[in-house]
């Protein structure tokens, strides 16, 4: 259960790198923006600030790198969960769907 918090919290301290970014035209390699951000969520480290990687890219974009990494991350999380209930003596059936492929 602490780890789905965690995970939840990274997730949503991702949200948070949205704030504050303009529209300032893209001077970052998106690329290296969206390696950043997996990184702070793999490692648990989002801290809400808009990594220097990511300014002047496009909000839209930064949306996309949150739910291509929440569905990849969390989606994983997700099945595991539902297999586990499922494990259990007395479980219950429950049907995860694929989360969308990830955008390039």
């Amino acid at each position: 259960m602490h780890s789905r918090t965690r995970t939840v919290a990274a997730a949503a301290a991702l949200l948070l790198v949205l704030t504050g970014c303009g529209d300032e035209p893209a001077k970052a390699d998106p690329k290296a923006c969206r390696a950043v951000m997996e990184k702070r969520f793999v490692e648990n480290t989002a801290d809400g600030t808009v990594p220097p990687e990511c300014k002047g890219i496009d909000d839209k974009v930064l949306a996309g790198f949150v739910e291509d990494l929440f569905n990849a991350h969390i989606g994983d999380a997700t099945r595991q969960a539902a297999k586990d209930l499922e494990d259990e003596q007395g479980g219950m059936k429950v049907t995860v769907s694929d989360p969308p492929s990830p955008r390039p």
